[in-house]
């Protein structure tokens, strides 16, 4: 059952990013009825460090489902669920009470950049991500519990458990600690073929089994609610909840379902690219992960850490923080400034490299720089060098450029970042046909998880494309020629 569906009754989605919690309500059969959000800070306590409260994500969580629910006039009875997505990457050590002992290191943490160049000279980098499907890397959870035992001993011997942002709120809302096969393969402790903990990685790391939560499945169900927090939203104590994925693969599951011939692209803080395969497979030679999408599927991908953050750097920095001016300027720099932006470079490495090479270390570089350049020329080359940084994680995952590229986050906001993404790769881009893509691939499921879909083949007429971008061959030729400055630079300067 698909587009003609005789089932009744909401679902509401939750999709836990980086930079705000975003919320979709659902109506069976008929379609989106509103959508909601809430931000919350991201806390850069020193360099390389990037924390988040889980107590203002969870805050956020209710807050949301309490506007969907109050803001669209249903009654709470017809909520057939809640659904959850949520960053990867997050650890948090927490006390027997399910208390949180400090903030959340996030993905773009990189304060275990030491313990992680130890590893990758101690133990077999290739070996490991047969089993994980992970690379050694500073974001994933050996590294940073290695960190924290060393660095802060004491939060170490207090940890009763190490979770993620997602587990913490789950736990709050349903009082059990569970974690979806998605989130824990991007830990690098999951074994691939058990799918379950690797217990010689998890001993490696010097953590035990009951330290971590039990690995289930996407479609996995929390009968019961917190009293206090079902009130606060206005929902039924019954209320269950479905455990989901992490976004970027509920992303691709919204925007590209099941379609083995089309790839994401999620633009939003970081950039990344995804394609699905049927079983964890390894690109050798490159950083390219394997993360667990949904029902035996896995996506084949890279990630750019820096895309929309150095968008909102140069908004903060020339343009006292004004994140819609910043896309008003560009448009009008699309139009003024021509490709090559007067001959500046733009090496966008805010958070270190982490496809498709291992170079956690790497800062940014700008090259070219004269008197004659201003903020104009400077966002242009901000964009044409975070495109350049997309295309060198594309051309490891498809190589032949067969597959379609379909686009979702924040790059949608703007056309012009859109055109000079799709003239660098000599790509048309499609737009998702639902702009939260990570909360709609919450949605479709929970639609399995509820037997209202009867397979994941079933879910195909639930997801549409937008109109393509097309990209112009003029601009995609001079790119080519920029393409081979850009690496000519970065192998002087970074190799």
């Amino acid at each position: 059952m698909a587009i003609g569906m005789k089932e009744d009754g909401h679902i509401i989605a939750l999709d836990m990013g980086t930079t705000s919690t975003k919320g979709l309500l659902y109506a069976i059969g008929r379609g989106i009825l509103s959508t909601r959000s809430r931000e919350y800070r991201t806390y850069y306590p020193s360099q390389g460090r990037a924390e988040q409260d889980p107590d203002e994500v969870l805050n956020a969580v209710v807050q949301v489902v309490h506007d969907l629910v109050t803001g669209s006039d249903i009654d709470a009875s017809s909520v057939r669920a809640l659904v959850f997505g949520g960053i990867l990457h997050s650890l948090i050590p927490i006390n027997g009470e399910g208390r949180a002992l400090t903030r959340a290191l996030i993905w773009a943490d990189m304060r275990a950049i030491k313990q992680c160049d130890l590893l990758r000279k101690r133990l077999d980098t290739s070996e490991i991500r047969s089993r994980t499907g992970c690379p050694l890397h500073p974001l994933y959870f050996m590294p940073r519990l290695l960190w924290i035992r060393e660095e802060s001993p004491d939060v170490f011997r207090t940890a009763a458990r190490f979770i993620s942002i997602k587990e913490y709120v789950l736990h709050r809302l349903y009082g059990e600690y569970a974690v979806d096969r998605s989130i824990a393969s991007g830990t690098g402790l999951m074994n691939t073929s058990t799918l379950d903990w690797d217990q010689g990685l998890l001993l490696e790391a010097g953590v035990t089994s009951q330290q971590v939560s039990p690995i289930v499945d996407t479609g996995y169900r929390f009968p019961r609610m917190n009293n206090d927090l079902a009130r606060r939203m206005g929902l039924l104590l019954e209320t269950p909840g479905i455990i989901g994925a992490s976004d970027g693969p509920l992303a691709h599951l919204g925007s590209v379902g099941m379609d083995p011939s089309r790839m994401s692209l999620t633009i939003g803080t970081s950039a990344a690219l995804r394609r699905m395969v049927n079983e964890p497979t390894m690109i050798p030679g490159s950083e390219a992960w394997c993360y667990y999408m949904t029902e035996g599927r896995w996506l084949l991908g890279g990630v750019v850490h820096d895309a929309g953050n150095v968008i909102q750097w140069f908004a903060d920095r020339f343009l006292e923080g004004d994140g819609d001016g910043v896309f008003q300027l560009l448009e009008r720099v699309a139009r003024e400034i021509p490709p090559g932006a007067g001959g500046l470079l733009f090496l966008p490495f805010m958070s270190g490299q982490r496809s498709p090479f291992y170079n956690p270390s790497v800062h940014t570089a700008v090259i070219g720089m004269t008197f004659s350049h201003g903020k104009e020329h400077i966002l242009r080359a901000v964009v044409e060098g975070i495109a350049y940084r997309i295309h060198s994680v594309h051309a490891v995952l498809d190589p032949e450029g067969t597959c379609a590229l379909v686009v979702t986050g924040g790059i949608l906001r703007s056309e012009s970042w859109m055109q000079i993404t799709a003239d660098f790769l000599g790509k048309r881009l499609f737009r998702a046909g639902v702009n939260l893509a990570s909360a709609w691939g919450a949605v479709l499921v929970a639609l399995r998880s509820l037997g209202i879909v009867d397979s994941v083949e079933g879910l195909g007429g639930l997801i549409k494309s937008g109109p393509p971008v097309e990209f112009d061959t003029g601009n995609h030729r001079f790119y080519n020629s920029v393409l081979r400055q850009y690496e000519r630079f970065y192998k002087k300067l970074f190799t």
